[in-house]
Formats: C-alpha cells, structure tokens, sequence
C-alpha cells in the first residue's frame, strides 16, 4: 500500500507516517488529513515501532541520517495519541474488506 501523500501544487508532500509525521506540526499534519477525508480519501499512515521510544540505543549515523532518524522521538507518542482521539484508524485488511 502507497503511503498517503498530500498534494500541493504540482507537489505530493508524503505526510502520514515516520519522520513526516515526527517533523510537520501536529496543526499541519491535522488539517491535511482533515483536507484528505473531505475527498473521501483513505489514509495510509505508518510508524516505525521505535519512533515511539525516545530512549531507544543510538546507532553512528552520517549528520543526515542521525538528524532524520532522531529527530522529534521524544514528542512522537503525544502526536501519535492526538491523532488517535481526532481520527478513527482501522487495519488494511478491515478497510480492504479482505
């Protein structure tokens, strides 16, 4: 399943999972999905089990690479509980009807 991107001009900025949703502000991240479900668009969103826990072991990274993986863990669970209380999620299967 594609990962849910938010069109923007002739853009598709990815915004529904990992480290776009640890970056955008929660405001953001809300409006664009409120935006999407106007269009009756389903939302694929993801999360990597890690970037829920801010104190997990730390790896030698490139600068790029550290600042992408690291970046906002320690804010990633209260996201994750806002959204959960603003939208309603199902698994593919459920949504699929498979």
């Amino acid at each position: 399943m594609p990962v849910t991107t938010f069109p923007l001009g002739s853009l598709n900025l990815p915004c529904a999972g990992g480290v776009y949703f640890r970056v955008y502000p929660y405001r953001m991240v809300r409006r664009m999905f409120r935006s999407l479900n106007g269009r009756d668009e389903r939302i694929v969103f993801y999360l990597h089990p890690w970037e829920i826990d801010p104190d997990h072991p730390r790896i030698p990274l490139n600068p790029g690479l550290k600042l992408r993986h690291y970046w906002a863990l320690g804010k990633t669970e209260e996201k994750l509980e806002r959204l959960c209380t603003d939208f309603r999620f199902a698994s593919i299967n459920r949504v699929l009807d498979v």
